[in-house]
């Protein structure tokens, strides 16, 4: 008798125990389904995009199944093994699109896997209904491009309908598109890089007025930045570490003044490794950094996993920042693509620093894994009013689709579970995916 109570006993925990089970399981589905529905009924921000002009793209000729290949992915299929020389090929060759295909099959089927492919394999599943990318599907993938591209209205469609954007800032303003939701941010590379003299001499013509001093050229950039202020720019690009480290001194004004004689009085071909003219380009950087403060433009740092080869990741470390944040604390920095993979860094810096924000543009097509691992972390850690949730980084609206629907899945996962976990309510999941796909980024940008 007592071994049949026993049994019963253990039969309804173990029923009980299924039944609750399935209730979680239930419940966590409906909250995923909720959050979902929610978030694609969202107006967004996209934060950062290399557009290309449509018109422009019609006459290239990428315009086929390569242009969703065109961008980050080629990087994958160099580091895949794929001669350098295929470039001009791919690019400005005009081939079919059979025979373009065998030069990037082999690699292809060497890269499929990465991020990047998966980008293009959701664009062309999506949006051409091709689910998957081969030899017999190049082809018609090519065909519904190129009718896609007859349609005037396909680069809004896209962005305006089915992203749902209501304002893009793109990377500087030579997109060529004067529409009111298209914002643009401005770099000054010429003046933060400088370490030639034929640099200088460029500006000057360009802007019809001498630079014998270095007066003169802080002159230049001022004239610059008001140029971009007339222009409409919501915030200044800084991408110096492709070419140096994040560590921007403050500079002695004579040191500045020497390395500035040493170019200008040099020949026309003079240059000098960035270590030597790092006190005339950090001082410019600081000129920069007053005029930002002045008025009230914010500072964004392309910091991590830098595009193409080569490149030395120990230059973009956010870390490496942390002196500009107690020296312009009115300034408000936002710190690019997640700092792949300085995650752990990047979370300190915005905890630590009132003026610091983080960007998460880019970071899905790297790494979808990193992407949701750290956003659940930087929702522990920070508050959720500085964290900037999309931006697709891509030269094409196709690829933007294809990043924008691997967002969305991970912000509605990584919610989700915060509900599932009793940390958030869905009431405050609902108000966090607003404030990170839309709201923090109108008011960083000051968008109407």
């Amino acid at each position: 008798m007592k071994k049949f109570i026993v049994y019963i006993f253990l039969f309804c925990f173990c029923i009980t125990g299924k039944a609750q089970s399935d209730y979680l399981s239930y419940r966590t589905e409906e909250t995923a389904r909720k959050l979902k529905e929610y978030i694609d009924t969202l107006k967004i921000i996209d934060t950062h995009e290399h557009l290309l002009n449509p018109d422009f793209l019609r006459k290239t000729n990428i315009l086929d199944f390569f242009l969703l290949m065109n961008h980050y992915y080629y990087d994958d299929l160099i580091t895949a093994g794929m001669p350098e020389e295929f470039f001009n090929k791919l690019y400005n060759g005009n081939m079919p699109p059979e025979e373009k295909w065998k030069l990037i099959e082999p690699y292809w089927n060497r890269s499929l896997n990465t991020s990047f492919a998966l980008v293009a394999k959701v664009a062309a599943r999506n949006l051409f209904n091709v689910n998957e990318i081969n030899a017999n599907t190049v082809g018609i993938l090519t065909q519904r491009i190129k009718s896609a591209y007859n349609n005037k209205n396909w680069f809004e469609t896209i962005l305006k309908d089915s992203c749902r954007i209501e304002y893009l800032v793109q990377d500087d303003d030579a997109l060529a598109l004067k529409v009111d939701w298209i914002k643009y941010v401005k770099r000054f590379t010429p003046w933060l890089n400088v370490r030639t003299k034929f640099g200088i001499d460029s500006i000057a013509m360009e802007q019809v007025e001498p630079i014998f001093t270095l007066e003169d050229f802080v002159k230049s950039l001022r004239n610059e930045f008001e140029k971009g202020l007339k222009n409409g720019m919501v915030g200044i690009k800084v991408i110096s570490a492709y070419s140096r480290n994040l560590y921007f001194e403050k500079t002695d004004i004579a040191a500045a003044r020497k390395v500035f004689k040493t170019l200008v009085s040099g020949d026309e071909d003079l240059q000098i490794p960035w270590e030597k003219a790092k006190p005339l380009q950090d001082y410019m950087f600081h000129q920069l950094m007053e005029m930002a403060k002045q008025h009230g433009v914010p500072v964004i740092f392309h910091t991590g996993l830098q595009a193409g080869q080569g490149n030395d990741i120990r230059n973009s470390n956010p870390v490496l920042l942390a002196n500009l944040f107690h020296e312009y604390p009115d300034v408000r920095f936002v710190l690019f693509h997640g700092s792949y993979p300085y995650g752990g860094e990047l979370a300190t810096l915005a905890k630590t620093y009132s003026n610091v924000y983080i960007d998460m543009n880019w970071t899905y097509a790297i790494s979808p894994s990193y992407a949701k691992r750290y956003l659940s972390e930087w929702l522990e850690t920070i508050p959720a009013s500085k964290i900037m949730a999309f931006g697709g980084d891509y030269n094409c609206v196709e690829n933007i689709y294809g990043v924008y629907q691997i967002a969305k899945q991970i912000i509605t996962e990584v919610l989700t579970e915060k509900v599932s976990n009793n940390q958030l309510s869905e009431n405050e999941a609902r108000q966090v995916a607003k404030m990170i796909l839309h709201d923090n980024a109108v008011e960083f940008y000051g968008l109407p």
